[in-house]
């Protein structure tokens, strides 16, 4: 893993933001996004679906209660251009490796695509608070 660090985001209105302090290289794993591991049923239950991931078939990881996880706090820019990782999800061992898409320098933010239904789902609101870059 990675040298990582939390604070604010250069997103406006996104809260915290994860970003390096060290150089990464591309393919590198940067983080594991885990947490609550839930089947569909629970899933669909949550009052909060903000840091909920679906891995595969009945399998979702949510670390809403769990600040430790880095990867909660990994943005969507939602501009394909500032995306630097990506999800490779693994329902087997229930979470996510979260890899390098590019180097990416000492200092940046990491910013990965969260995926369609994520905002299909999301609350009007916080579509309004997000710029699209």
């Amino acid at each position: 893993m990675t040298d990582l660090e939390v604070k604010s985001s250069q997103i406006e209105g996104a809260g915290c933001g994860l970003f390096t302090r060290t150089p990464i290289a591309k393919g590198s794993c940067v983080c594991i996004y885990s947490g609550k591991v839930l089947r569909t049923v629970d899933a669909i239950r949550l009052k909060d679906k903000s840091y909920l991931m679906r891995l595969g078939p009945q399998v979702y990881v949510d670390p809403f209660d769990d600040k430790t996880v880095l990867g909660r706090y990994i943005n969507d820019p939602r501009n394909r251009l500032l995306q630097n990782v990506i999800f490779d999800k693994r329902p087997e061992e229930q979470c996510a490796y979260v890899i390098a898409k590019r180097d990416i320098a000492a200092g940046e933010e990491i910013f990965a695509d969260y995926g369609r239904w994520y905002w299909l789902t999301t609350t009007p609101n916080r579509l309004e608070k997000l710029p699209v870059r």
